[in-house]
């Protein structure tokens, strides 16, 4: 990958598939006025009932109504309890928008949306996909102090920045996240950080090629070590790093082929067996394994090991989108990013029909996520933003 992207307007920013496959954003196509699903007029004259009646009988009420109606229309609208609905007409514009005013307002005072550097560096993440750096955009101060706060969190002496929480997804999150903002907005701080946060990840390297929890060369999975790997090839796109980063990857590939099995699924651990790999279940590791695979400069699906994985992922991970399997947000944030740099564009175009729609609708009414694994709704809408937001590949390392 060479050079970075120059920054094009955030408005109308995802349109419809086809813009991905073509590089330019089209305005969502209006709905037919024959057989037409609910559209805004409708969720608005139901607001405005709402608002009318006060008890939960009446509310109930109106929405039975509107599912009458919709049925009428030809469409009916999937409520789930604790989710927003989402009429038709909505946009995954929206749902961004609705999701960056609800997380800056979960900024703390120091910056931080949580504790330790991997959950504020998430959001930062979510912020920069945005078009929002420390230097411009409309959330710029709350991405400056975002910046700030990741920062803050370093160990002056190893460079470490899991000690809080996190260890080393964190660190590695947190290092990915500092070679994004140095690619975009040069700055010596920022670069003085990334350099030890690299130098921490060479030397955590076990001998096996991968890493695990502690920032030690002791044991190694394949979930840690794909943050590693994301985190020394960002931070190798923009000059730091070197040979000794070119040696971890390839080593890092070695370890990760290892794991992988026949029918595209990956193992947890090299000893690790068949736990979590069969099946939804699997997505999480088939993704991380895969784009490990990527993150290394491989795309070819006749690959041994990438082929199967992104077959495995077209299969599965839609069922792992609608909730079967585990660590939902981890899995989607990897196997959004395999299926959008997959050489293959009806593979992201399948997953993004799919994809927005039933994230929109995890999206709750407040605006933010607080469905699946993880330390809360500011990890959870994070990881939503961030897979909303792959197709504007305002981030160089999500560039296809």
């Amino acid at each position: 990958m060479s050079g970075f992207p120059q920054w094009p307007s955030v408005k109308g920013r995802l349109g419809s598939p086809s813009c991905i496959r073509h590089g330019k954003c089209s305005p969502p196509q209006r709905a037919s006025p024959v057989l037409r699903p609910l559209t805004e007029g409708h969720w608005g004259f139901a607001r405005v009932l709402m608002e009318r009646f006060a008890t939960a009988v009446s509310r109930r009420a109106v929405v039975a109504m509107l599912c009458v109606m919709s049925l009428l229309l030809g469409e009916a609208p999937t409520l789930h309890a604790g989710e927003a609905v989402v009429p038709v007409a909505i946009t995954p514009d929206q749902v961004v928008d609705r999701g960056l005013a609800a997380l800056v307002k979960m900024q703390q005072a120091d910056g931080s949306f949580g504790e330790g550097a991997g959950i504020t560096a998430l959001a930062g993440m979510a912020l920069l996909s945005g078009g929002h750096m420390p230097t411009r955009g409309r959330y710029h101060e709350a991405s400056q102090r975002a910046l700030r706060a990741v920062l803050a969190k370093r160990d002056r002496v190893s460079g470490y920045m899991g000690a809080d929480m996190g260890n080393m997804y964190s660190h590695g999150f947190a290092a990915l996240y500092l070679a994004e903002c140095y690619g975009m907005a040069p700055a010596e701080p920022v670069r003085t950080a990334l350099e030890s946060a690299i130098d921490l990840i060479h030397q955590a390297q076990n001998r096996e090629g991968g890493w695990r929890y502690s920032p030690v060369p002791d044991d190694a999975d394949i979930s840690v070590t794909i943050c590693q790997v994301m985190a020394l090839r960002a931070a190798n796109n923009v000059g730091i790093g070197g040979k000794a980063t070119e040696d971890a990857i390839r080593k890092a590939i070695a370890y990760v082929r290892r794991c992988a099995n026949p029918d595209g699924s990956f193992n947890y651990m090299l000893r690790g067996g068949g736990w979590g790999t069969s099946g939804p279940e699997g997505v999480p590791r088939a993704a991380a394994g895969a784009m490990s695979l990527i993150g290394a400069g491989i795309y070819e699906t006749s690959d041994p090991q990438l082929g199967p994985a992104l077959r495995f992922l077209n299969k599965h991970v839609v069922a792992h989108l609608k909730g079967q399997g585990d660590y939902y947000w981890y899995g989607q944030y990897y196997a959004s990013q395999a299926l959008f740099h997959s050489p293959n564009v009806e593979e992201w175009d399948r997953y993004w029909k799919e994809a927005w729609p039933i994230i929109a609708r995890k999206q709750g009414r407040d605006g933010l996520w607080t469905e699946g694994e993880g330390p809360g709704p500011a990890y959870a809408t994070s990881m939503a933003l961030i897979i909303l937001q792959i197709p504007n590949q305002y981030l160089p390392i999500f560039q296809r």
